[in-house]
């Protein structure tokens, strides 16, 4: 898993169309969203570990988009360039080097995020003086980005077995506007709900409450939608981290069965 992992991870990295599209994405959420004002489009100026909860909410609105668009040519690449025969012939096993593609790849598309993320705090640290933002900006990544990420990766791995790349794209953004950025008293969504992958729930719960936004009256699926605290904050870690294991496993048993 370690061989696979280490050698995922440097492909993708090394990758100058990944960091093209990121420097694009970025520009866009700079030129409307204002990520890099100090004051975050806050009126008054925010405590660190407020601001460090809005930058990590406006960079989860787009950026998992990139994040999937760029994943999605990976999970078919042995199959492309017919080498799995050539793997299946070495002693390591398929699940390894499953879990290793898996984490390679993923760690290294959402490098740029955390490039983005980091930045943006080490600025505002270095500009504030605040050096609190940096460990409030480690423990809001960790807990409202990485579950996320980790979710909309493996979504990744499993729709690419189903339709190609290309179409999942598309599908894929449609998805992510649909489940979590609609206001829910827009149309039945499931935005703002335990299974939206923009991390709110920690956020609210666990870290720094942001005010409501999109949903102003009852919708579909609020049933999905508690009270953020810290009981349904944590809820949402582990239902993020337990769908990505289904969804791999489910992988797994594919490929196992495309074998036989």
């Amino acid at each position: 898993m370690i061989p696979t992992l280490r050698y995922e991870f440097v492909m993708q990295i090394r990758r100058p169309s990944m960091w093209i599209v990121y420097g694009l994405a970025f520009a866009v959420t700079v030129a409307m969203l204002a990520y890099w004002t100090l004051d975050l489009g806050e009126p008054r100026p925010a405590e660190p570990r407020h601001a460090m909860a809005v930058a990590a909410n406006i960079l989860m609105a787009l950026m998992p988009i990139v994040y999937g668009c760029l994943l999605a040519d990976r999970p078919q690449r042995a199959r492309v360039l017919r080498v799995d025969p050539v793997l299946a012939a070495t002693p390591s096993g398929a699940t390894a080097r499953l879990v290793g593609r898996y984490l390679g790849t993923c760690a290294a598309t959402a490098m740029p995020i955390a490039v983005g993320y980091f930045g943006r705090t080490l600025i505002y640290a270095v500009a504030k003086g605040e050096p609190a933002a940096l460990g409030w900006a480690v423990v809001i990544f960790l807990a409202a980005v990485l579950p996320g990420l980790v979710f909309v990766g493996a979504l990744v791995y499993a729709g690419t077995l189903l339709i190609p790349p290309m179409l999942f794209r598309v599908l894929f953004v449609a998805y992510w506007f649909w489940g979590n950025l609609i206001p829910a008293d827009m149309m039945p969504t499931l935005s703002h709900t335990i299974f939206s992958a923009t991390g709110e729930y920690a956020r609210d719960g666990l870290l720094a409450p942001l005010p409501p936004y999109g949903v102003t009256l009852p919708g579909a699926f609020d049933v999905l939608r508690p009270a953020a605290t810290q009981a349904t904050a944590l809820l949402w870690i582990a239902l993020m981290i337990a769908l990505a294991v289904a969804i791999l496993f489910l992988v797994r048993l594919h490929a196992s069965r495309s074998e036989s």
